[in-house]
Formats: C-alpha cells, sequence, structure tokens
C-alpha cells in the first residue's frame, strides 16, 4: 500500500469516527481504538 492510498484510508476512517461520535462517544473510540490496531498490525506484519 502507497503512502497516498493510506492517507486516503485514515481519512475515510477518521471521518467515520467523527461522524458515529455524534450517536455515542463510547462507540466511537471503540472504533477508534479498533482500526489504529488494525493499521498497526498491518503496518507491522507486511513484507517490504
Amino acid at each position: 500500500m502507497n503512502d497516498r492510498t493510506e492517507a486516503s484510508i485514515s481519512v475515510v476512517v477518521a471521518l467515520f469516527v467523527l461522524l458515529s461520535a455524534m450517536f455515542d462517544p463510547r462507540v466511537s473510540a471503540g472504533i477508534a481504538i479498533v482500526f489504529l490496531l488494525a493499521l498497526a498490525v498491518y503496518k507491522f506484519t507486511r513484507t517490504p
């Protein structure tokens, strides 16, 4: 995944988290943590 694709995914996830915060802040925090962990696992497990 190149930097541009990664940045696009990050922006989409950030918007999703911001919109979900309007409904329930706890759910929004949970979603943010899950997406951050998924991104971290992807970055650490991919082979260069």
